[in-house]
């Protein structure tokens, strides 16, 4: 998980938002999503990857900001931030392909373990940036 938050965040949005020391100024943040759905620097890498049933798979967040790896029924729903809801969807409350009570907050620097076990695809958003998805082929 990446992203390229400022320490801008920290005054938009409260302080502790971001621990990085540069980046994306938070105007220029709400700027892209405004005008593509999106923040490029905001993205889980790779975008899918291949795993054994039974393997656990490790996800680091190397961002600034806190971020999840939450399984989803299907992509194109919205996330836990009803802002960032409104300005993607246009509403605060777009459908959710998720348990909004089941999300686990990884905080910069940390990281989630999980081990798929049903063999299959399995999608993953960050439910606070829903456009950070990830695919999880589980042979």
């Amino acid at each position: 998980m990446s992203d390229a938050c400022s320490p801008s965040f920290n005054e938009a949005i409260e302080p502790g938002t971001c621990t990085r020391r540069g980046g994306t100024p938070f105007d220029v943040f709400i700027g892209q999503l405004q005008r593509n759905g999106f923040a490029g620097a905001w993205h889980n890498s790779p975008p899918q990857v291949n795993v054994d049933a039974g393997d656990s798979l490790t996800v680091e967040n190397r961002g600034g900001e806190t971020h999840t790896f939450t399984e989803v029924s299907q992509f194109g729903g919205g996330g836990i931030v009803p802002v960032l809801n409104e300005i993607l969807f246009g509403t605060q409350n777009p459908p959710l392909f998720f348990d909004p009570n089941d999300v686990t907050l990884v905080p910069p620097g940390g990281e989630e373990t999980i081990t798929p076990s049903t063999p299959g695809t399995h999608l993953f958003i960050c439910a606070i940036h829903p456009w950070m998805e990830d695919t999880v082929v589980v042979r």
